[in-house]
């Protein structure tokens, strides 16, 4: 029998997650299934750095909140289209890491996560205290990126590229010799420099796309929510969640982000929906279960379930 090109279940994914607004019609769904977008975005950025490279990084905030303000506050101070905001967003998050990464990449393991968790504080304090630009703790509206009577489906179909492209992006790196080189310095930065590799040059190098998707990530966000403030765009649980949805569905893998961010964001969902406030108890137990029962994340389950399959696959043949 003949087998089905590895491509098509990518195909049929984004083909029905596409198709979503056509015959879902419930704002709070849709606005749900936004939300897992996103941060399936952002699981995804943040894996170029923490999965594949194995910096534990929990500053990502900073480059979310970068791109939402810099979109809402060259919208309302300038008068630019929020679109070319967004492109401020990006350039502003690169240049932002290059800053960063050049001073925090020096560290190494918890030195270098609380180095980042610094920077991100810092930023969401300066912030905070620039009334006259940012307006301060209090916040601002953020500006519509699409005006339509339908803004869900809109938001949703603007979604949806980043998602692809940022999926694109990671199914390169996975298969890449960038991939590889990011995956020794993750298993021994020293041996790997013995090696010819330059863990400080290329692990700036995944820095720098993994904070200008987050930035892209953090437009859409404020945008579809209307609303920009330190504690909605540099609240450091935004960090925690990337980072979770990573290693949740599985760190390193291209898929695992994305599984990750299902699972998180029902499962939060439900918790608050039901439990006020306990959606926090639900992220450390969910971490506690993947680090103990599956070190692999979800995807792990998938992928021997996959090869079992493809082991079994010839001697079902002969048979």
């Amino acid at each position: 029998m003949r087998r089905l090109p590895s491509w098509w279940p990518t195909v049929v994914f984004f083909v029905a997650l596409t198709s979503t607004p056509l015959w879902l019609h419930d704002g709070y769904l849709l606005q749900l299934v936004f939300r897992v977008i996103v941060f399936a975005v952002l699981g995804i950025a943040w894996n170029f750095v923490g999965g594949y490279a194995g910096q534990l990084s929990l500053g990502h905030v900073a480059y979310f909140g970068i791109g939402a303000y810099a979109m809402t506050l060259s919208t309302e101070r300038i008068g630019w289209s929020p679109w070319f905001g967004v492109v401020l967003g990006a350039v502003l998050a690169a240049l932002m890491a290059l800053i960063i990464g050049s001073i925090t990449f020096r560290l190494r393991g918890p030195y270098f996560t609380l180095s980042t968790i610094a920077t991100a504080e810092i930023i969401r304090v300066l912030v905070q205290n620039q009334d006259q630009l940012t307006h301060g703790a209090v916040g601002t509206n953020a500006p519509l990126l699409f005006q339509s009577p339908d803004l869900d489906a809109k938001f949703f179909f603007g979604a949806m590229p980043l998602l692809g492209g940022a999926f694109a992006l990671a199914t390169w790196i996975h298969t890449s010799r960038f991939g590889y080189r990011l995956r020794a310095i993750r298993e021994n930065e020293n041996t790997a420099m013995a090696v010819g590799v330059n863990p400080a040059v290329d692990k700036l190098l995944a820095l720098l796309p993994s904070a200008m998707v987050t930035a892209l990530a953090g437009s859409i966000y404020a945008s579809y929510f209307s609303f920009v403030g330190p504690d909605t765009v540099l609240n450091i649980e935004i960090s925690v969640q990337a980072a979770l949805i990573a290693m949740l569905g599985g760190a390193a893998t291209v898929w695992g982000p994305i599984l990750g961010s299902i699972v998180l964001t029902l499962t939060a969902e439900i918790f608050k929906t039901y439990f006020e406030h306990t959606h926090l108890v639900v992220y450390g137990a969910l971490l506690i279960v993947v680090v103990v029962f599956l070190p692999g994340g979800v995807i792990s389950l998938f992928q021997r379930r996959w090869r079992i399959r493809r082991q079994a696959g010839p001697i079902g043949a002969q048979q």
